[in-house]
């Protein structure tokens, strides 16, 4: 009990400015404060139950001791009426228990009922205390929201950017293929005429050796 009235006093008197001020993430920092308060306040609650239902069995209790006197006042002076003096002092004896017993109910009623009443205000401080920070809670969040698009907007830009990037190197390295390609084609154009040229002058070659052998053959007739 002594360290939950502890740390409540702490939550309650908490600077929720400063805690924002001093935390990386705020919001982290109030969701976590508002489940702490929160479940400091249930805590509390289940205690101010109890010990009020405490205050009501001692109330009960004194009740029955109040009753339990009155009917051993009865008892006594029902034996003097007998001439029982020892049981009328017997009868008083347990009187006397009972109206201490009453006593001590009644203590514990009043002990009960002012913890109670304490925790009762330590509860109303901590509610206080949450409907603060779930206010403060909502403000970041606003202005977080409010800042996503701009946020969204410079990481876009940056991403475009980088696309843009991207698309000029593939469009660079398509055109360096296209060079190779060209290059490869006027190549193979180049042999290509290489070739024809060769094979022009094999094909000369063989027409002089046809029309040497036929000038030949005149020759002999």
């Amino acid at each position: 009990m002594f360290e939950i009235a502890v740390r409540v006093k702490e939550l309650a008197s908490s600077n929720i400015n400063n805690l924002v001020e001093k935390a990386a993430s705020p919001a982290k920092m109030l969701q976590l404060l508002q489940l702490e308060i929160e479940e400091a306040v249930i805590a509390l609650v289940r205690d101010a139950a109890r010990t009020e239902r405490r205050g009501r069995d001692a109330e009960t209790s004194a009740r029955a001791h109040d009753k339990a006197a009155k009917d051993w006042q009865d008892k006594a002076k029902l034996a003097l009426s007998k001439d029982r003096e020892d049981l009328a002092r017997g009868a008083l004896a347990e009187r006397e228990k009972a109206e201490a017993g009453a006593k001590a109910a009644r203590q514990a009623q009043a002990d009960a009922e002012a913890e109670a009443a304490a925790l009762r205000s330590a509860i109303a401080d901590l509610e206080s205390k949450l409907s603060e920070t779930r206010a403060r809670l909502r403000a970041e969040q606003t202005a977080q929201a409010a800042s996503a698009p701009a946020e969204a907007a410079r990481q876009g830009a940056v991403a475009a950017s980088g696309k843009v990037d991207a698309l000029g190197e593939r469009i660079a390295t398509l055109e360096k293929r296209i060079d190779f390609a060209q290059a490869s084609e006027d190549s193979g154009a180049k042999a290509a005429s290489l070739d024809e040229e060769l094979a022009a002058l094999q094909r000369e070659a063989r027409l002089d050796d046809e029309l040497a052998a036929l000038k030949k053959g005149l020759k002999k007739k």
